[in-house]
């Protein structure tokens, strides 16, 4: 709810408690809107935003239970408080599954009702807080194109599982791809054309890699990824698949250059610059294969 005006709708049928309710919440700095029935106040949910409504669960016509059901299947985010003058436990129990925030029986106590307002801000608060958080730290470590992992993140997490790997002395292997032509395919047709390749090859990627594969955009129009417990022989697998789909499914092809830890070497910045090497083989010889890397690599020309 962050600085805005908390605006709060009040929903019952008696006049003294709309007044009395109203006075205080006014007086307290709230923004109030008043309904005597349920068809009122959603027409006013309907055309207006509210934060809260405080809702009386028993109204003429329609109960305070299906006014509750109605708002939150059109106001998800709208925070309900229900009351009642002869509430039960069960009304209770019920309302809350309905998605009711809080439940105060009559005769309301003003700053009871004050608390439950405020703890429910303090709550939305903290949850938009949360999620704008999430949102920086996603940001942070995504490339904003392609929605995979970005250099800096890539890095990181390529140290953590060449560390874990040898600990443990597991087997894993790392694919760096390139498009082939890339500048040529964004002269011709536009670099408008050359973001949305970008983006559907990295769609392709998701689409034939596992969960626990790790991907990220290395930079421009090379990607890298990371296969954890994954032999070369099953990287080549996964990388002909890609391969395939790419020149089916875009008017493209790519190159790509596998490395193996720790059959290649045991350090993640080793790894990298291998996958590396064997792509531009293959870039240089052909494009549009995939070259597991060798020692006759950094010989060869």
């Amino acid at each position: 709810m962050g600085k805005k005006p908390v605006r709060i709708l009040l929903v019952d049928d008696e006049h003294e408690t709309l007044d009395l309710i109203s006075e205080f919440l006014v007086e307290k700095g709230y923004e109030l809107t008043r309904a005597s029935s349920g068809e009122q106040a959603v027409a006013l949910v309907e055309k207006e935003a509210f934060h809260i409504a405080i809702v009386d669960l028993h109204l003429p016509g329609m109960t305070g239970s299906e006014l509750l059901n109605l708002i939150k299947e059109q106001r998800p985010h709208i925070q309900v408080i229900m009351i009642t003058g002869y509430g039960t436990i069960r009304d209770a129990v019920e309302c809350m599954k309905l998605g009711a925030s809080d439940f105060i029986t009559k005769p309301i106590l003003l700053d009871h009702l004050h608390l439950a307002i405020a703890r429910i801000v303090e709550e939305v608060r903290l949850k938009e807080e949360a999620e704008l958080a999430s949102y920086y730290k996603t940001l942070s470590r995504t490339d904003e194109l392609t929605g995979l992992y970005n250099f800096r993140h890539l890095i990181t997490m390529l140290k953590s599982e060449a560390t874990r790997h040898i600990r443990y002395g597991r087997i894993m292997s790392l694919a760096m791809i390139d498009i082939d032509n890339f500048k040529d395919y964004n002269d011709s047709k536009g670099h408008e054309e050359g973001n949305e390749l970008l983006s559907r090859l990295a769609h392709i990627f998701r689409h034939n890699t596992r969960n626990c594969d790790i991907l990220a955009r290395y930079g421009g129009e090379e990607f890298v990824i990371i296969f954890p417990e994954t032999s070369l022989e099953e990287a080549m697998v996964v990388s002909e698949r890609i391969c395939g789909t790419v020149v089916v499914s875009l008017d493209a092809s790519v190159t790509i250059g596998i490395a193996g830890l720790p059959q290649h070497t045991k350090d993640f910045n080793d790894l990298l610059r291998m996958a590396d090497k064997a792509m531009y083989w293959g870039k240089n010889h052909g494009k549009n294969q995939i070259v597991v890397y060798s020692e006759a690599i950094d010989t060869c020309r």
